[in-house]
């Protein structure tokens, strides 16, 4: 009889797969020689593990299930942030099957699935191509994965969220046209006017949070997916640690319910004295919900998911545009790198050589406990990110630069912002 590791013409396999032991290994998954199919359900099964411990939180009333978080509703709608990357496509792609397993079997749709773009290519320099390349990429997800609802939202719609309180932020109508400037304008002229290239990549990724928390809300979705990997879980950690976010890990890393700031209204009088003296009175309305953010990838490697591009038909590097190589990359000066670009280029050689490291740097950070709310209720949060503050964390983070909070020196914001963020605002 022949042996389990030959091939059914009877001529042994050269690196027989360690997980099926009937197909040839083509492929390395942490250390272990895999064939191609074992590889891509090691990926799927990991990322339909995390949907389902996400099925129980969203789980019906009537169903028996349920926790903590927004109220569950009969149909569980979830957003998809697509970053037209690796990690979000693949995500896209797993959603897609899994749908397609359960309507095979004839189940209804685990899911409804809304899947959000945010384009921040015409942020500074506005342009029509930019939008009608993106449609055009979008167009054929579409056509890929039509069970899905696919929408491109501009970053400029940043300026009209609820979630960010605009006081603590530089004017966006400034500028000699002021408010006849268009979104587009006024975002990159706010982001223009931050002190550093940190800043404006820190606000760029804060507003895409932003937006897809708002169009979550918009579309009826109680969850937001994140396509954030193993390595992006690492990345964050390191890069929100060093602006000064570290406390805020828990509710930026972590799976589960993240509260939510809504700043409805917000009106600042003042007397001619007082604007003398640079100052105002300011009062502002606000309310608490809540919503689910998860991250469905975070037990797998940025390099796995790459790999993992290759092996669906047809492969999904058809529809990840090229990104920009780190190695052929000229050298620039430090100043003109990001916090977040530093981390990249880190991670990238860490997880080829040490990708254990990785995975610890996510795992630990997983562990972080949220600290308790306050007897008086929600804790206070920072008007930027939305992250709870720490008073006495920020005060040892600033050190030298004094307890001013306002942006123009001022104490008109003092309170309200975050180390990271005043950081980001103010240099």
């Amino acid at each position: 009889m022949a042996s389990e590791t030959e091939t059914s013409a009877g001529s042994p396999l050269a690196r027989p797969c360690l997980k099926c032991r009937a197909q040839e290994a083509t492929l390395d998954s942490r250390s272990q020689p895999v064939c191609r199919d074992c590889f891509a359900k090691f990926i799927s099964t990991k990322c339909i593990k995390q949907i389902g411990i996400l099925g129980k939180e969203t789980k019906a009333p009537n169903g028996g299930g349920g926790g903590q978080g927004p109220p569950a509703s009969s149909q569980r709608k979830y957003l998809l942030g697509l970053s037209l990357g690796v990690s979000s496509s693949v995500l896209v792609h797993l959603l897609n099957e899994n749908v397609e397993f359960q309507l095979a079997k004839g189940r209804a749709a685990p899911f409804e699935l809304t899947v959000v773009h945010v384009d921040a290519s015409s942020s500074s320099t506005p342009s029509t191509g930019n939008e009608q390349q993106t449609e055009a990429l979008l167009d054929r997800y579409r056509q890929r994965y039509p069970r899905f609802d696919f929408q491109r939202v501009p970053l400029s719609a940043a300026l009209g969220v609820k979630t960010i309180d605009w006081s603590t932020l530089p004017s966006t109508s400034s500028s000699s046209n002021g408010d006849d400037n268009t979104p587009e304008q006024k975002l990159s002229d706010l982001l223009a006017r931050l002190p550093s290239t940190t800043s404006r990549a820190d606000m760029t990724r804060l507003f895409t949070r932003h937006l897809l928390i708002a169009s979550a809300r918009t579309h009826g979705c109680n969850t937001v997916l994140l396509g954030h990997s193993t390595t992006a879980l690492a990345e964050l950690t390191l890069a929100e640690t060093a602006k000064g976010r570290g406390f805020s890990l828990p509710w930026q890393v972590n799976d589960g319910v993240l509260p939510i700031v809504d700043y409805t209204t917000t009106t600042t009088t003042s007397t001619p004295a007082q604007e003398d003296e640079t100052t105002s009175s300011s009062s502002s309305s606000s309310s608490t919900s809540s919503i689910l953010i998860y991250h469905p990838l975070r037990d797998i490697l940025r390099k796995e998911l790459v790999t993992y591009t290759t092996l669906p038909s047809p492969p999904l590097t058809e529809l990840i545009p090229p990104p920009s190589s780190l190695t052929s990359a000229s050298i620039v000066s430090h100043k003109d790198l990001s916090i977040e670009e530093v981390m990249l280029r880190y991670f990238a050689d860490v997880e080829e050589n040490y990708p254990s490291v990785v995975a610890n740097v996510a795992r630990t950070t997983g562990k972080l406990l949220r600290l308790e709310e306050t007897r008086e209720g929600q804790k206070q949060r920072c008007g930027v990110c939305n992250m709870p503050l720490d008073e006495q964390g920020d005060e040892r983070w600033r050190g030298e630069l004094g307890d001013g909070g306002g942006l123009d020196g001022t104490a008109s914001s003092r309170g309200r912002l975050c180390y990271g963020c005043e950081r980001s605002t103010r240099g």
